[in-house]
C-alpha cells in the first residue's frame, strides 16, 4: 500500500464511523440501563420502577438531543447517532415495557398494568416536551439564547438554511399561506 503524501489524509468511510458512534452510544446506553436496573430492584410483581424510570429519563434525554442537534447547535453528523439513537436507544427498552406489562395482566394486576401503561405514555410525553423546552431555551434560557421559531411554523429545508449562511433565507411556504390575521388557510 503506498505510503500517503504530504496533505493526503487517510479517513474512514463516514457510514462507517456512524455506525462506530452508534454502536458506542449503545454500548453505553445499555451499560446505564444495567446499572439502573440493579440499583431499583422491584418486587416480582410490584411496579416496574427501573424500567418506567429509563423510559422517562430517555424520553426526555432524546427530546433535548435531537431538539438541541436540529434547532440549536452547528450541523454535526455523529451527535445524533450517538446521543440519540446509540445512548438512548441502549438505555430505553418498548419490549421490556411491553413484557411487563403482559406479565402483570397474566398475575390477574390488569389496574397495575392500566396505571403502569397510562404512567409511562403521559409521564414519558411530559418528560419530551420538558426537554424540548429545555433546549428551546424556554425554561433555563443559556447565554444570548434568542427566540427561536415554532418547529410548525418553519419549513424543514428553510430551517437548514439557518445553519448555512450561503443560502438566502425567504419565507416559507407555511408563512406565505397564511392570511392578513396570521391564520393558517
Amino acid at each position: 500500500m503506498p505510503a500517503a503524501s504530504n496533505g493526503d489524509v487517510r479517513r474512514f468511510p463516514e457510514p462507517a464511523v456512524r455506525l462506530v458512534a452508534i454502536a458506542a452510544g449503545g454500548s453505553l446506553g445499555t451499560l446505564a440501563r444495567y446499572g439502573v436496573e440493579r440499583a431499583i430492584v422491584p418486587s416480582p410483581l410490584g411496579f416496574p420502577w427501573a424500567t418506567f424510570a429509563v423510559n422517562v429519563t430517555g424520553s426526555l434525554l432524546v427530546a433535548l438531543v435531537v431538539t438541541l442537534v436540529v434547532e440549536r447547535w452547528p450541523p454535526t453528523r455523529y451527535v445524533r447517532p450517538f446521543a440519540a439513537i446509540g445512548f438512548c436507544g441502549g438505555f430505553t427498552t418498548f419490549s421490556t415495557l411491553m413484557v411487563e406489562l403482559v406479565q402483570q395482566g397474566q398475575h390477574g394486576r390488569g389496574g397495575a398494568a392500566a396505571v403502569y401503561l397510562t404512567a409511562s405514555l403521559v409521564v414519558g410525553l411530559a418528560a419530551a416536551a420538558l426537554g424540548m423546552a429545555l433546549a428551546r431555551g424556554r425554561l433555563l434560557p443559556g447565554a444570548g439564547a434568542g427566540p427561536l421559531p415554532d418547529p410548525d411554523d418553519v419549513d424543514p429545508l428553510e430551517a437548514s438554511a439557518h445553519h448555512r449562511p450561503d443560502r438566502p433565507v425567504g419565507p416559507s411556504p407555511i408563512d406565505a399561506g397564511r392570511d392578513a390575521g396570521g391564520a393558517r388557510p
